[in-house]
């Protein structure tokens, strides 16, 4: 497939190019004979709704304080991420009352806040039962960049950020990716294994960590 890891049907908000890439698959199914490797035609990714979404440079529909995304001090930082959440909030609620469905998971956005900012803090986080801190800060970092996204391409006329442009804004402008990074380095300094390892893999991209 001809698309970006994470994407096996393409872009976001395409349903024609999705269904031709579902019926191209299942057209594998009648083949006499496997394994089967087909490579997707490439000029399907100049699909006419892909072109024109590549023509318009995306710009997050939420401005946050220009100063929030330099704080350093922890309390500040945490104050910052508190706003950012808060005023994403009512666009992540618009965007699933759209849609009636979200990635998010386990940890909505206020509960994945909650999560980071005590552990960020020292506090020790209120887990539901039976789950590791390890397991609920992967859960949560997921869910929280899942509710971010979902609350950006709510706004009206919005049109949805490629992976790398997210990933640009996400982790250099905000005060969630701030905080990640922050989580990050209390996980690498714990005796817990678990934890060493969901800091070093799981939470923050590579190319993100050397900043």
């Amino acid at each position: 497939m001809p698309f970006e890891l994470g994407r096996p049907l393409g872009i976001p908000n395409d349903p024609v190019l999705q269904r031709r890439i579902l019926l191209a698959a299942l057209d594998l199914l009648v083949a006499a004979e496997g394994p089967v490797l087909v490579d997707f035609p490439d000029e399907a990714t100049q699909h006419a709704g892909e072109a024109r979404r590549e023509a318009v440079v995306w710009a997050c529909p939420v401005n946050f304080a220009s100063s929030a995304a330099d704080e350093t001090d922890l309390d500040k930082l945490v104050s910052a991420f508190k706003r950012e959440v808060a005023e994403l909030r009512p666009w992540y609620d618009r965007g699933f009352q759209q849609r009636g469905r979200t990635a998010v998971g386990d940890f909505d956005p206020r509960s994945a806040s909650e999560l980071f900012i005590d552990f960020a803090r020292g506090h020790t986080p209120k887990l539901v039962e039976n789950q590791s801190l390890s397991v609920a800060l992967r859960l949560a970092a997921h869910d929280l960049k899942c509710s971010y996204f979902e609350a950006v391409i709510a706004k009206p006329g919005s049109s949805a950020p490629d992976s790398i442009t997210f990933n640009r804004w996400f982790w250099q402008e905000t005060a969630a990716g701030k905080i990640l990074k922050v989580i990050r380095e209390k996980c690498l300094a714990e005796t817990d294994k678990s934890l060493r390892m969901i800091g070093t893999l799981l939470l923050i991209p590579m190319s993100e960590k050397n900043d």
